[in-house]
């Protein structure tokens, strides 16, 4: 007989590192979905918020686009944009201020399922008669 033991001793020993091994990858498994799950989830919460900003600088791009127009009409301009809709309509002397929200919902296919993030931001543009335009202001949504 040969000294550690024979063909059942290696075998045990396998078994145990195999059992070991599968023990290491179902925890590690396990850690690791919901992290990685989170991380995608935030990634395409951080996608809805930029295009929440982009749809807001459509906007403001179309409205800056007919700045002599009446309001009705600068109200009816920012509505056509996906996503967007006027709150207020305020004309003063320097010009037509409008408040308007948007909102962006994406949905993406990843390999934990269907993925929904939503994001709304709100924003006051002025729409003046003078040459330089206003800036985009962000405001907080109402509720």
């Amino acid at each position: 007989m040969r000294y550690g033991g024979g063909h059942w001793a290696r075998l045990r020993r396998r078994l145990l590192a195999g059992t070991a091994l599968v023990v290491v990858a179902a925890v590690g498994t396990a850690v690791a979905l919901p992290l990685l799950r989170d991380r995608s989830q935030r990634h395409l919460q951080r996608r809805a918020d930029r295009e929440v900003t982009a749809t807001a600088q459509r906007t403001r791009a179309a409205l800056l686009a007919t700045p002599s127009a009446p309001q009705a009409t600068l109200r009816d301009t920012a509505e056509a944009t996906s996503g967007v809709e006027v709150l207020t309509v305020e004309a003063d002397v320097a010009g037509v201020r409008l408040v308007f929200r948007v909102r962006v919902a994406k949905t993406a296919a990843s390999v934990f399922g269907w993925q929904r993030a939503t994001a709304t931001g709100c924003f006051a543009q002025v729409v003046g008669r003078s040459a330089n335009p206003a800036a985009l202001e962000r405001l907080p949504c109402p509720t």
